[in-house]
């Protein structure tokens, strides 16, 4: 489906409205209509200063779903909103049109990581960051959306040398890809959607990775994997919440859990509900959230 306001989104509300109506009907891609301008000279450069914010444009974004049904509930969610905003419901071909909506990403910097698709990568990275290649896909995950930026700028502070690493909702794979170059001696990644594990084994073979890393179509939810000494979990709120008790069974005692895919509102519920952990660090971009937790 199509949204779009007939106003100039000025303080990106209606973004941050649309954001959060959708949350709940976990969209498969979001594709702004109107991209930002590239820097000076078309290519991202890590060297150089960031550029000036472009002026606010209207809102239109282009959602992509797996199915009719939960395209039109979130489409119902968003007309619930009571906004001047028009909603609408198109069909596209399913063969690779994600791909094809994210063919406009440049390389983003996260943390001690770029990520980059393979028509974008930086000519020298800064010493001692790690580019990693993501080919856009079906998988979720490539770098451009800010939980996933803030999973791999709270990697970046933590040791990983020699532990054991489990991705769950790996999507693109590029959490998994970056617990391997910072030195992980088993790194597993994991997700339902045999897409997505396809397109992330892809995105890996255009990766030198230290470790390889074994990607699984599993739900390791309901078979349960051996204690490990890092779990990624990138889902969502409702999703970690739900999941609290295998989550806590997946890490060892000692061990760390980095969780996102929330928002401000259920960030106490989602700590309350993995009461068997520490909270050693919380971190947000925009209205997401990330934390990092120590297993008792």
């Amino acid at each position: 489906m199509e949204v779009r306001s007939a106003a100039i989104d000025e303080d990106g509300a209606f973004g941050d409205a649309v954001a959060a109506a959708l949350h709940d009907h976990a969209p498969l891609a979001v594709q702004d209509l109107i991209p930002p301008p590239l820097p000076p000279g078309g290519l991202w450069d890590p060297t150089a200063p960031p550029p000036p914010e472009p002026p606010p444009t209207p809102l239109a974004w282009r959602v992509c779903f797996g199915d009719v049904e939960t395209r039109d509930r979130a489409a119902a969610a968003i007309e619930a909103l009571g906004l001047d905003l028009s909603v609408e419901r198109v069909d596209l071909p399913d063969d690779d049109w994600v791909a094809r909506s994210q063919q406009s990403l440049t390389a983003i910097a996260a943390g001690r990581f770029i990520v980059a698709p393979p028509w974008d990568l930086p000519a020298a990275p800064p010493a001692g960051v790690h580019v990693l290649v993501i080919e856009p896909s079906m998988g979720f995950g490539t770098g451009h959306h800010q939980t996933t930026r803030l999973c791999l700028a709270a990697m970046s502070a933590l040791p990983f040398e020699g532990r054991t690493v489990l991705d769950m909702g790996t999507g693109s794979g590029v959490l998994a890809m970056a617990a391997s170059v910072l030195g992980a001696r088993g790194v597993r990644g994991v997700d339902i959607d045999a897409d997505a594990i396809e397109a992330a084994v892809r995105s890996a073979a255009l990766n030198t990775l230290p470790t390889p890393v074994a990607f699984d179509t599993a739900d390791v939810f309901a078979v349960p994997s051996a204690p490990v000494d890092v779990v990624l979990a990138n889902l969502t709120g409702a999703m970690l919440i739900r999941a609290a008790a295998p989550l806590a069974a997946m890490v060892v005692p000692g061990g760390t859990l980095v969780v996102s895919g929330f928002m401000h509102y259920e960030r106490e519920s989602v700590e309350a509900a993995l009461d068997r952990f520490d909270v050693v660090s919380r971190t947000h971009e925009d209205e997401w959230c990330a934390d990092v937790l120590r297993r008792r």
